[in-house]
């Protein structure tokens, strides 16, 4: 009796919570009216050696690349006397942003 009564507390707190693949929720906003949003992709993405000469196109000089991370990659260059740090979309061959480090040495 002890034993079905165990049994059938465990299943019923098993059907009480949610697998971990039906747990999964994404939050977060996109609204899908930026410009950038609308450029078309492009059908590979870049190489190493486009994404230099892409930021290299835009007027920058030093460039050091970091890891990808999805689409995304974060590029470190110079312009102006400025050394700034560039989160590149490399298979939209887009900037996303542009954040100034510091002085140029």
């Amino acid at each position: 009796m002890v034993k079905r009564f165990i049994a059938a507390a465990a299943l019923a707190g098993l059907a009480l919570f949610p697998s971990a693949a039906s747990a999964q929720v994404s939050f977060g906003f996109h609204f899908g009216d930026e410009p950038r949003d609308f450029a078309p992709r492009l059908p590979m993405c870049l190489t190493d050696r486009q994404i230099r000469d892409a930021i290299t196109h835009r007027g920058y000089t030093n460039i050091l690349l970091n890891v990808p991370n999805g689409r995304k990659i974060q590029v470190r260059a110079t312009q102006d006397g400025w050394v700034y740090l560039i989160d590149f979309d490399f298979c939209g061959n887009d900037i996303r942003g542009v954040k100034p480090l510091r002085p140029a040495q």
